[in-house]
């Protein structure tokens, strides 16, 4: 293990930064956690003529479990629906057993080796944000699959499947933000953060982007203390300077304090583009703060199921397994989503191998997959590079908050995506690619 990366964590938008800061006291006892690898590995471990046997690792309990937790239960929801359809050729799924790491790195690690010694074939639905075990998954060959919430090199390898791509590029400028800049004719933009790498550093590609295509940024302040009791100082700035744009890197929390103090000094018509809030309970429980924000989503929005039905498969098979098997009250949510798209990529491994099946035979199929969506879920993922690079085309979606609801919004015709060259020259506007075949409702 690269004893570097994970005291060093990074977290791209899908969650807040509620998980970064509370991480603090954690990273200080970094060089104390002890890897022990454990020695047996087996192609075949956990394989029987009716069954295969998954487990599964996340923060369940502790401070970060309302953002981890839902990939367990995500991954739990898709192989119940898959169960109950008589599995994959002939073998059902045993999810068992499902580790709770407690939020600790040396819990993690735990976890994993536990995993390892009860010889499962794979493990699905990682959800932490100290995946310290993925060192000896790794060197177990164990195929793992889940959110992609850690360093690259702890999702490196052939064996490490985050449900989106198992790398992230947070450096690379965000032209997403630009457009929705001038989509909405700002003049002059600000840009806010916690003083928490996981925060600040998710307004790297944001701050970079708006210098990209020339949007005046009088505004940055990345080193807001996480839970400031107020962010008049920040806003009377954003007055002064004539803001009608501001981007945020907060967690919802932060995000909802920010609208509501823009609405207090008179600001309320500035345009709010968030990379956290995308959630029906946040929205029902604080319509007011959220109204007109915009959201940047990497998923087809679970509205389309609704607006388009049949148009995105994966989406409308996730929202009627979330009604029938999912605990009463669970919320869909872009971690839900992650669990079940992790364990969708891990069954389309097996139909793709057929009934002899071995975990070496179960890596090769998956990453000979060029255009994967989870059915129409996610943006195309090509798993012959998405182990250590991004494409160049970067297709999105958007949604508003308008009242009691999200609206996605810039797609064309049936799609919702829309799709931007992510390394493209310096230039005054963002413009959109044609969105290409294969990218779901193209």
């Amino acid at each position: 293990m690269d004893r570097r990366s994970w005291c060093a964590l990074r977290a791209p938008w899908v969650l807040g930064a509620t998980v970064a800061v509370a991480l603090v006291p954690f990273l200080a006892g970094c060089a104390n956690v002890t890897i022990d690898t454990v020695s047996h590995a087996g192609d075949t471990d956990g394989v029987t003529a009716t069954t295969i046997r998954v487990g599964g690792m996340g923060s369940i309990s502790g401070f970060a479990s309302s953002d981890f937790a839902p990939v367990i239960t995500g991954a739990r929801m898709y192989f119940d629906r898959l169960n109950a359809a008589g599995g994959v050729d002939g073998r059902k799924i045993v999810y068992a057993p499902v580790i709770d790491d407690g939020t600790s790195p040396s819990g993690d690690t735990s976890a994993a080796q536990q995993l390892v010694q009860d010889k499962v074939f794979s493990v699905v639905g990682v959800g932490t944000p100290f995946f310290t075990g993925s060192s000896i998954l790794r060197a177990q060959a164990v195929p793992t699959f889940g959110l992609q919430e850690n360093t690259n090199s702890q999702w490196a390898g052939p064996t490490m499947f985050g449900s989106g791509g198992s790398f992230v590029d947070s450096s690379a400028p965000q032209p997403q933000v630009a457009f929705v800049a001038q989509r909405n004719h700002a003049r002059h933009a600000a840009v806010l953060a916690y003083n928490v790498a996981q925060s600040s550093g998710g307004c790297v590609s944001i701050i970079a982007a708006l210098k990209k295509f020339h949007i005046d940024t009088p505004i940055v302040d990345i080193s807001i203390p996480y839970g400031a009791a107020s962010l008049d100082a920040d806003v009377t700035r954003m007055q002064q300077n004539g803001v009608d744009f501001v981007a945020t890197c907060m967690d919802a929390t932060g995000n909802i304090k920010l609208s509501q103090t823009l609405q207090q000094h008179g600001m309320g018509s500035v345009t709010q583009y968030w990379l956290d809030g995308y959630d029906h309970q946040i929205l029902n429980n604080n319509q007011a703060a959220l109204d007109g924000a915009y959201f940047l989503l990497q998923q087809t929005p679970f509205e389309e199921t609704a607006l388009h039905p049949g148009v995105y498969p994966g989406i409308d098979a996730f929202n009627a397994a979330l009604r029938r098997y999912a605990p009463r009250g669970t919320e869909a949510s872009a971690p839900l989503l992650s669990g079940w798209v992790s364990a969708d990529l891990f069954t389309q491994g097996l139909r793709a191998i057929g009934p002899n099946v071995t975990r070496s035979a179960l890596v090769s199929a998956i990453n000979k997959f060029t255009d994967y969506t989870a059915d129409g879920a996610l943006p195309p993922i090509d798993w012959t590079t998405a182990h250590t690079s991004i494409n160049s085309l970067d297709c999105s979606t958007f949604v508003q908050a308008r009242r009691d609801q999200f609206v996605p919004v810039y797609g064309s015709g049936r799609s919702a995506y829309v799709c931007f060259n992510q390394r493209g020259p310096s230039q005054t506007t963002a413009t959109t690619l044609a969105v290409p075949s294969g990218v779901p409702g193209a």
